[in-house]
């Protein structure tokens, strides 16, 4: 996957970009997330999620889903792992649908999948 791609400097590049939120349990973080502003009306979701998420995911859904309501661009798009059905299942779920595969898109050579939600 990704994992080598992301280091503390990417992190920190993240803040800046655009809103970001983190879930807490007691001092544990499991979850972050954030938009990056591309330029007026493009804009791209991400998200790190720890283990322990699944055990919050209504929770965590009812946020993003709140927080994504009140976001307004043209064209917000999420990129998905192609081998996780959870992922694919939560995108969908948030009101995403699959644009296209972007092949050897991953550092590794893997592929992606774009998905978009369009006003």
């Amino acid at each position: 996957m990704l994992a080598s791609s992301l280091t503390l400097a990417y992190g920190r590049s993240l803040q800046p970009a655009g809103p970001c939120y983190s879930a807490f349990v007691g001092s544990h973080v499991i979850a972050c997330a954030g938009i990056v502003e591309i330029w007026t009306g493009r804009a791209q979701v991400w998200s790190l999620l720890s283990d322990q998420m699944p055990q919050y995911r209504k929770t965590i859904h009812r946020a993003v889903q709140r927080f994504l309501a009140g976001y307004r661009v043209r064209r917000l798009e999420c990129i998905v792992d192609p081998r996780s059905e959870a992922a694919m299942r939560w995108a969908t779920h948030l009101g995403f649908h699959v644009e296209q595969r972007m092949t050897a898109y991953n550092p590794d050579g893997g592929d992606q999948l774009m998905y978009v939600r369009l006003e």
